[in-house]
């Protein structure tokens, strides 16, 4: 009697930061009915390798507790952590989830790279919170899918400030950064705007609009590539270029 209120799909995300805020009310403003989030918060403190190694050193019983739950589906998310440790030591931590959970398993670095790719970006900019030496390993992930970062817009800070920037002032902040990632190099595809802990995607939409050329979210990028994965994915009207092209 309850069968249309049953989430249809779940989906384990691995969440960067210990307070989960931004990046759970924008998937559930987007993404479709029947889908279901279940987090378990890793509780990194700074952008350091060693805090992302401290964090995923219970990884098997993050695993283990997303199955318990029933997902179909885990995914690490945010991208500054395989920035850190490196694309190696990345693809190892997504190999490992998939053989402990026999699920899928992916990445919003994945996502990201793959929705550019799906969108035909060739050269790419970049907006985001993050360092010079993160930016690089970020551009060796892009070029495993065929595109290349043309330029970035950086403001860099760490997760002990930016979590204290109200979300109009996270906003502001990332269209600041991505007009201006757009308006110096016009002669990219489109744009990223990295990060999850602020409310990008309503960002990208009017960059979108202003400048007419797809941007990308993390939370388009991870909910095109987690629900196609599944094999559930259908555009979402009113959307974005990425979640409502065919």
């Amino acid at each position: 009697m309850f069968e249309d209120s049953v989430p249809r799909l779940k989906i384990g995300a691995l969440k960067p930061l210990s307070v989960v805020d931004n990046s759970a009310y924008e998937f559930y403003r987007i993404a479709p009915p029947g889908v279901m989030l279940v987090m378990i918060p890793v509780g990194l403190g700074k952008f350091s390798k060693d805090d992302v190694e401290r964090v995923f050193a219970p990884l098997d019983g993050y695993v283990d507790q997303l199955m318990e739950r029933g997902v179909d589906l885990i995914m690490q998310s945010g991208v500054p952590l395989p920035l850190l440790i490196g694309v190696e030591a990345h693809d190892r931590l997504i190999e490992r989830i998939a053989k402990r959970s026999g699920k899928p398993a992916t990445s919003s670095v994945l996502g990201v790279v793959a929705a550019a790719k799906r969108l035909g970006l060739r050269r790419i900019v970049v907006a985001n919170k993050w360092s010079e030496p993160m930016n690089r390993t970020l551009g060796e992930f892009f070029a495993r899918g065929g595109t290349a970062i043309a330029g970035v817009a950086a403001e860099v800070m760490g997760p002990d400030k930016f979590q204290k920037i109200s979300t109009a002032d996270h906003m502001d902040l990332a269209y600041e950064l991505g007009r201006a990632a757009f308006a110096q190099h016009p002669d990219a595809d489109g744009l990223y705007i990295g990060g999850g802990s602020w409310l990008s995607e309503p960002v990208c939409q009017a960059l979108e609009r202003e400048f007419g050329r797809p941007s990308i979210s993390n939370q388009s990028a991870m909910i095109w590539d987690t629900l196609s994965r599944l094999g559930a994915w259908k555009p979402i009207p009113g959307q974005g270029r990425l979640l409502s092209v065919a």
